[in-house]
């Protein structure tokens, strides 16, 4: 089981279930429930993997709490933030004076590596920034 976490709409999830037959899906909405004190989600689940173009069934939704979903592949906004802090690293890279404008690319770049680093925690991901698609199951942390 994992730490309960929010998982924004779009996260591709693994449920595992009791009877060892994993079924796929794709978060549609996460909210912080007060009765369980935790995140809970609503899922589209489409079987035991997730179709690469239109589905041949309609998916069935389920509410199961964040803690209880393995992240397959984070999310659009989990990518793109990864690919900013990319960027920014690159930025400093090329720059070689002290002005404002290089520090104040080093504020962006720490305050973009400071919040990728929680969206790593919530991803599950490791912080090396080299998960790419589509093969990210290498780059996931193990579940605590």
């Amino acid at each position: 089981m994992t730490k309960d976490r929010y998982l924004s709409p779009g996260t591709k999830v693994r449920l595992e279930s009791e009877e060892g037959k994993p079924e796929e899906g794709v978060v549609v909405h996460c909210w912080g429930n007060d009765e369980i004190d935790a995140y809970d989600c609503y899922v589209a689940f489409f079987g035991k993997t997730l179709p690469i173009r239109e589905p041949t069934e309609k998916p069935y939704i389920l509410r199961y709490a964040a803690s209880s979903l393995k992240v397959i592949e984070p999310s659009d906004e989990a990518m793109m933030l990864r690919d900013t802090v990319v960027w920014l690293r690159e930025q400093q890279e090329d720059q070689s004076t002290d002005t404002d404008f290089t520090r104040g690319y080093r504020m962006g770049f720490g305050f973009a590596l400071d919040t990728f680093k929680n969206q790593c925690d919530t991803f599950g991901l490791t912080e090396d920034l080299g998960w790419m698609q589509p093969d990210l199951e290498k780059w996931l942390k193990e579940s605590d």
